[in-house]
C-alpha cells in the first residue's frame, strides 16, 4: 500500500506540474518503476521528490469514493484506458486523482517518506525507480551504513565520503599514468623492449 499511494502521489504531481502520462508501472519486491511519456530533469525530480515527501508530512487524506455515471463526467482525474461500468476514483488533495482498483494507505504520513532511486531515458520519455515507506527507509538505512564505513576507511567524516572517493580515484589514475611512466624508464634503462 505505502508503495502504490507513493506512485500515486509521484504520478501525480508529474501530471500536475507537466502534463506528462504515467504510461507504464512496475512494482517489484526490490522497487517501484514507473514510465511517463516525457523528460525529466534531475532538478525536476528533486523538487517532485521534496513536494511528495510534504504531502506525507502533512498527512492529507486518501479518499475513495464511486462517482455515478454524471459525476465521472464532471471529474478530471488520471486513467490509464476508458473504463466501462462502475469507476472507483482514489483522490489525494493537492496532487492526484486517479482511476484505481489497487489498496491504498488511509492518509499520506502512513508512506512515511519517498524516495527517487534513479530516473533513466526511456522510449522518448523518462523510467523513474523509486522506494515509498518502509522500502524506502531500509534502503536509507543499508546506504547509510555504508557511507559511514567508507568514511571510516578514508579517515573523513561521513557527508566528506564522496569527495574523498572522487580524490581517491584521481590519485589512483594518477599513480597509474606515474607507474607506467616509471616502467618505461625502467626498462629503457634494461635495454629491454617496453611492456605493455
Amino acid at each position: 500500500m505505502q508503495q502504490h499511494t507513493g506512485e500515486h502521489i509521484f504520478s501525480g504531481l508529474v501530471h500536475k506540474h507537466f502534463g506528462y502520462d504515467n504510461v507504464g508501472f512496475h512494482m517489484g519486491t526490490d522497487e517501484v518503476t514507473v514510465d511517463f511519456n516525457g523528460v525529466l530533469t534531475q532538478e525536476q525530480l528533486d523538487e517532485l521528490e521534496d513536494e511528495a515527501n510534504q504531502l506525507i508530512y502533512d498527512n492529507v487524506p486518501v479518499k475513495v469514493f464511486y462517482p455515478s455515471k454524471e459525476e465521472l463526467e464532471e471529474l478530471d482525474y488520471r486513467s490509464k484506458k476508458e473504463i466501462e461500468g462502475q469507476v472507483r476514483i482514489v483522490t489525494i488533495e493537492g496532487c492526484d486523482s486517479c482511476a484505481c482498483c489497487g489498496t491504498h494507505v488511509a492518509k499520506t504520513g502512513e508512506i512515511r517518506l519517498i524516495k527517487i532511486l534513479s530516473a533513466q531515458k526511456y522510449k522518448g520519455g523518462v523510467r523513474v525507480t523509486m522506494l515509498s515507506g518502509e522500502k524506502a527507509y531500509a534502503d536509507y538505512c543499508l546506504k547509510h551504513i555504508n557511507t559511514l564505513g567508507i568514511a571510516r576507511l578514508l579517515s573523513v567524516k561521513p557527508e566528506e565520503a564522496g569527495d574523498a572517493v572522487v580524490r581517491l580515484k584521481q590519485k589512483n589514475i594518477e599513480m597509474k599514468k606515474e607507474i607506467k611512466q616509471l616502467k618505461k624508464e625502467l626498462y629503457a634503462l634494461q635495454g629491454a623492449p617496453e611492456r605493455k
